[in-house]
């Protein structure tokens, strides 16, 4: 079931800002690596540094981060979905893409941090979505949502805080690279909007957590999402923006 109008542009609306949020890890990615590389003996190969060397792979921080917003993401889409019409229902891109996102992390050693919460994120998500693809009991599916809000939400929370030490790492690199300083503070107008971004996804996780648990009794959440994907649509065409001013960082 496509759900409303409303729903589409909300749901394009976290297309566009799960893409967005990719050109945030491949900018950092960049900053990552120079400043990893520094740690490694040029005069041998550390397979544990390997990600380094090759042009397309992204670090395990930056994995982790860009998984882990796809999932939480995806998650605000699934209660968003239910908050429209109080269906049940999921489209197989979402399958697709949490399929992916745990494939892609199941290597990831858990550690503190973003690193320690990804694969519980989604998991959680994955739940939800079968819960939802197998049109579940509602208490069930609000049950759920109530045991998993907080896990999907302290995830963003810990990437938010991280955004300290992306900056750090950059301005680092940029320093050690002779790098451009107007390209590091392009990259930290990105940080900004980003920041934003998930400030958003945050308010919205919390209004549908309430709108899911009211049920047919509670207004239809989307009409109070327009707003929210306005705010995204903006922040996004800041990140894009400083996304083409980054491109070759080194």
């Amino acid at each position: 079931m496509p759900g409303s109008a409303a729903f589409q542009d909300y749901k394009q609306s976290y297309d566009a800002a799960r893409a967005a949020s990719e050109q945030v890890v491949d900018a950092y990615n960049q900053y990552d690596k120079m400043d990893r590389k520094r740690r490694t003996d040029a005069a041998s190969f550390d397979p544990d540094f390997a990600d380094v060397y090759s042009p397309t792979a992204l670090s395990p921080l930056s994995l982790t981060i860009m998984e882990g917003f796809a999932a939480a993401t995806t998650f605000n889409e699934v209660l968003a979905r239910y908050a429209d019409n109080n269906t049940l229902s999921l489209q197989q891109d979402e399958i697709d893409r949490l399929n992916a996102a745990s494939a892609n992390t199941a290597t990831l050693v858990a550690g503190p941090g973003a690193g320690g919460k990804v694969s519980a994120v989604i998991g959680a998500t994955q739940v939800l979505a079968n819960l939802s693809l197998a049109r579940a009991d509602r208490d069930e599916f609000v049950r759920n949502v109530r045991d998993n809000t907080a896990t999907v939400d302290t995830f963003l929370a810990i990437i938010r805080d991280d955004t300290a030490d992306m900056y750090q790492t950059a301005r680092l690199a940029t320093a050690l690279s002779g790098g451009s300083v107007d390209k590091l503070e392009t990259f930290r107008s990105m940080l900004a909007d980003w920041v934003l971004l998930i400030d958003q996804t945050r308010k919205d996780l919390a209004l549908l957590q309430t709108r899911v648990e009211a049920g047919a009794a509670g207004q239809s959440g989307l009409s109070l999402l327009a707003e929210s994907a306005e705010r995204i649509d903006r922040h996004v065409t800041d990140i894009n923006a400083a996304y083409r001013a980054l491109v070759g960082v080194f």
